[in-house]
């Protein structure tokens, strides 16, 4: 059954328009038996999906049924990235695991296609032969009766010798990643999907790549507006902050920045947003661990702090993305 989208008007003050929404009609969602948040980002799913380790970018299935999202180890030097799976069937949702394509090589920024066929994600396994490679390429892998098939890699007109980061798709098939960037980091592309091909990849606009860094967009089904990460923006919150664009026309509008509600002083990343387009899922490394305390603390105490959600590791945050646009 074809996707079929109802649109929502959401209207910021930094807008003279609006910004449409993609919806999925019918479709009943759960989150983990959690109550929804309001426009204050809350640690998502604490102790199941954000615990005290590393998690990243998490993507839902279109029914809400399948969530992936990314675990790393904690070296600096030798970081690995590995996705997990969780399932809601009959309404109870699965323990956390290794998804079925992942767990051999350095996997990550799983993202799943609007139509719920596919997930694109980001490797360092083999292209050819057994050498593991050094960079991260844009991989994809079917997904069809609740199973995934065989990765396949995108090919030399997506990827390069740099890092190719954070695949998102659009309905029409477009793809939005970011490239590494020698001069300024990373930067934002774009590439056309047409005749069941991808085109050559451009840089999506000079209104949102600027002389910073910026990376991790999450665009809209219908591809009315993109959120992504900025690093060194003057409007800066923290090390790394969340910014949307809206297309209008054939022009993106220069970035704005979600706020210092949203934003917080350590590096906000990894946008995402739920198969119904009311909220907005993201990784963030706040914490709520003192730097001193009043007296000494005792050593089951402070495991207590190591072992839990906001210990300075990346947690999944969420949050309810149109009272966010509201308050802007």
């Amino acid at each position: 059954m074809k996707n079929v989208y109802i649109y929502i008007a959401l209207t910021g003050m930094f807008l003279n328009g609006m910004v449409c929404l993609g919806q999925k009609k019918g479709t009943e969602f759960s989150y983990f038996n959690l109550a929804v948040p309001k426009d204050t980002p809350t640690v998502f799913a604490s102790g199941i999906i954000s615990t005290h380790h590393n998690e990243y970018n998490s993507t839902f299935s279109p029914d809400g049924n399948v969530i992936l999202y990314t675990i790393a180890n904690n070296t600096y030097y030798n970081r690995f990235y590995t996705i997990f799976i969780c399932k809601r069937i009959k309404g109870q949702w699965t323990s956390p695991e290794i998804v079925s394509f992942s767990g051999q090589y350095s996997d990550a920024d799983p993202f799943f296609t609007p139509d719920g066929k596919g997930v694109y994600f980001i490797s360092t396994r083999p292209v050819v032969g057994k050498a593991v490679k050094e960079d991260f390429d844009i991989w994809y892998v079917s997904y069809q009766n609740e199973t995934f098939g065989k990765p396949q890699h995108l090919g030399n007109q997506i990827n390069s010798s740099n890092d190719e980061l954070y695949p998102s798709v659009s309905a029409k098939g477009n793809l939005y990643f970011a490239t590494e960037n020698k001069k300024t980091g990373y930067d934002l592309m774009i590439s056309a999907y047409k005749n069941g091909q991808f085109q050559k990849p451009v840089g999506i606009s000079d209104s949102i790549n600027t002389d910073n860094t910026e990376f991790d967009a999450f665009v809209a089904p219908d591809e009315s507006y993109i959120i992504y990460t900025s690093m060194g923006g003057k409007n800066n919150v923290g090390s790394g902050d969340l910014y949307i664009s809206f297309h209008k026309g054939n022009q993106w509008t220069a970035g704005k920045n979600l706020g210092h509600n949203l934003n917080s002083k350590h590096m906000d990343q990894c946008p995402m947003v739920s198969p119904d387009g009311r909220l907005l899922f993201f990784t963030s490394f706040r914490d709520s661990q003192p730097y001193h305390f009043e007296k000494p603390v005792s050593t089951s105490a402070y495991l207590k702090i190591l072992n839990s959600p906001l210990n300075g590791l990346g947690n999944i945050f969420w949050v309810d993305l149109h009272m966010v646009l509201n308050t802007l």
